[in-house]
This record gives C-alpha cells, structure tokens and sequence, in this order.
C-alpha cells in the first residue's frame, strides 16, 4: 500500500513539476510585444521590437531595438546582443510592417518563423504603416497606456466602429492561402504627436501593396461583407430642390445581404442586394418627414447615394484586382466546375466579373426634433 502511495506523489510530482524545467522570471526575459519589419535604403530587412521593463530602478517602463537581419528568426539570435534579458516572442501582441516592405517584397516568407513556433500568439494584430515604422515603434505616447495596449484597443475600437478591420496572425494566413479572398490589414499613420487609423491596407494574393480604402471606403467595404459586429454610420449629401447640396447622417444596421451569383459570356456575375434599416442622427435641411410621401423620397436618395459610393469602390476593387469581399467563395461554392476549370488566379477574374449592386434602406426613426 505504501509503495503504491509513494509511486502515486512520485507521478504526481513529475507530472506537476515537468512544466518548471523552462521557467525564467520576468527581470531576466525581454518580452517582446511589438514585432516591427521594414527595409532600409538598400532593401534590407530590419527588424524593430518593443518591450516592457520590469524593473524598479529605471524611470522609463519599456525599451525598444532594431536590428538589421536576413530573417526573423535571425533577428532574434541578433536581439540577444544587445537586450539584457533572454528574448521571448510568445507575448508579442502587435506585428508592424511597412507600406514599403508591402510594395517590395513577398510577406508570407517573412512570418514563417512566427507560424512555425507553437510558442507565438496567432492572435497577434497585423497592422501596416504609412511611412517609416520606427516613427511609431519610437513614438513615446503621453498620457496613454504603452504602445502595445493603445494600438490594440485603438484597433479593436476602430473595427467596433467599421473604419478598419482588426486582422490576427491567424486570420491573415487564411486569407493567403484562400484562393477565393484577397488579404487585407489596419492601416495607420503617426501624424505629429498622435497615431492615426487611415483604414485598410488591400494586398494581392502574394501579399504586394495594392491599394487602400479610407475610412468611408473601409465601411463599405465592411457592408458588403456582411460585417454585423454594429451599427454604420454615414454622412451622405442629399440634392434638394431650389437648394445645393445638404448632408444627412444617418446610423444603419444591416438586416439582410444576399449574394446571387451567374455566369454570362464565360465570367462570373454577381447581384449583390443588401437591405439596411436607419436612425437618422443630424440633417442640415428642412423636411417634413412624417409625411409618407417625403420619407420614400429621402429613403430613395439615400440608398442611390449609398448605390454610387458602393459601385464606386467596386471599381477601385476590380481596377486594383484585389478582392477582399470574398466573392471567388461564392463562384466555388456555387459553380465549383467552372472554378476548377479557372487557368488564371482569381482576382484577374475578378477584375473583368460583372457585379451590380442594390441597396434597399428603411428609416425607421428621425429623432425626438420635428
């Protein structure tokens, strides 16, 4: 009996304490929880990191490095050379890349090193800088929470908010290796002493800079994929008779989005009928609206507002050949003969589809003043 309590705490213990062999303390580690990737003048890769000090002997709380590599990996074997802890990646929350390195390189090759270890959050937030990342990187923040804290809420707000799209490690690998879905990534700038969200970066399926939206254009590019995570906000202008243009804002919340898709002449069509009801939140001019009549007037100007913004973004889509609406996913599901027979990558295909759009908008209430 006793022999079988003993071998019970032996195997207990070595269960239990199999878990301490890697341990280290916090003073000793150098966590990194902002992973930075430009190019410098020639082309090079250089790798940025962010991270907190945990220590009561110094008055700044994080520190920060660059570190010119072939690779990733390499730049953590390069790191250890000038931190005073052991580098530890498993904590990194935000991955920063350059509009530049976007627009010379391939991507994929250089997160290899951060799919391949278990270690690495896949939940990290994927953003692209307009400009040099060091500027952010650098960038001391007064009277905010350390870099790695503001930029997440900011995108995790903004997304909330539909004027950008929050994007994890894991979310943008299946998006590159999605045929039917071209990627897409926050975007941000530093603007003298503040950071900026300018909206979506849009890639090609090797992960090259296209093009990007703008704030309004990344709502609407949220609409048509069906984002429902909250309401919309829009400011559209209104032709009224006798009058120049005025503005209406108005708060919707999608009810319906349906996608019919065809084949004409050989290539993809697409009906794309999305159904919105709205709160108006401020008009600048003056009509009676609770009269039947004036409402499915100003519904009607709306959604042809809301028809041109869309068609408008359409074009740029197709003009850039990039889709991250996910339309190739209803071809394949809906027409999966044609889609193996396709001999071109999907966005060429894309480009040169039909797609006509039709929004129906219902307002549903104009506010406490007449």
């Amino acid at each position: 009996m006793r022999q079988i309590i003993y071998k019970f705490f032996m195997g207990m213990l070595i269960v239990v304490l199999t878990g301490c062999t890697d341990r280290i303390e916090l003073e000793d580690a150098t966590l990194i929880v902002t992973l930075g990737l430009d190019l410098d003048e020639h082309n090079n890769l250089v790798v940025f990191e962010k991270s907190p000090i945990f220590s009561r002997e110094v008055k700044k709380n994080t520190e920060h490095h660059d570190v010119q590599s072939s690779t990733v990996e390499q730049s953590y074997t390069n790191l250890d050379s000038v931190v005073a802890g052991s580098t530890r990646t498993g904590k990194t929350q935000l991955l920063l890349i350059s509009k530049r390195l976007l627009q010379r390189k391939e991507i994929l090759p250089y997160l290899d090193a951060l799919y391949r270890d278990p270690k690495n959050s896949t939940n990290l937030r994927i953003i692209a800088i307009d400009g040099p990342v060091s500027e952010v990187v650098n960038f001391e923040l007064k009277n905010k929470p350390r870099l790695s804290i503001y930029l997440s809420k900011l995108i995790d707000s903004s997304s909330l908010r539909h004027i950008t799209s929050k994007v994890t490690l894991r979310k943008f690998h299946y998006m590159m290796v999605e045929p039917g879905i071209t990627p897409f990534i926050s975007e941000i700038k530093k603007e003298k002493e503040e950071l900026r969200v300018l909206g979506v970066t849009l890639l090609n399926d090797k992960g090259y800079y296209r093009t990007s939206l703008n704030l309004q254009e990344t709502e609407l590019l949220d609409l048509l994929r069906n984002n429902q995570k909250a309401s919309y906000s829009f400011t559209i202008p209104v032709k009224m008779l006798g009058s120049n243009k005025k503005n209406i804002s108005i708060l919707v919340k999608p009810q319906k989005r349906n996608i019919t898709t065809n084949y004409q002449h050989g290539l993809p069509q697409f009906d794309i009928e999305i159904k919105v009801v709205g709160n108006i939140t401020e008009r600048t001019f003056q009509m009676n609206l609770e009269k039947k009549g004036n409402k499915r007037k100003l519904e009607a100007m709306i959604e042809n507002e809301i028809n041109k913004l869309m068609a408008a973004l359409i074009k740029k889509l197709q003009r850039h050949q990039v889709d991250p609406i996910g339309l190739g996913l209803y071809v394949r599901a809906y027409h999966y003969n044609k889609w193996k027979a396709m001999n071109k990558p999907w966005a060429e295909i894309f480009a040169k589809s039909s797609i006509r759009l039709q929004s129906q908008v219902e307002i549903k209430n104009i506010g406490v003043i007449k």
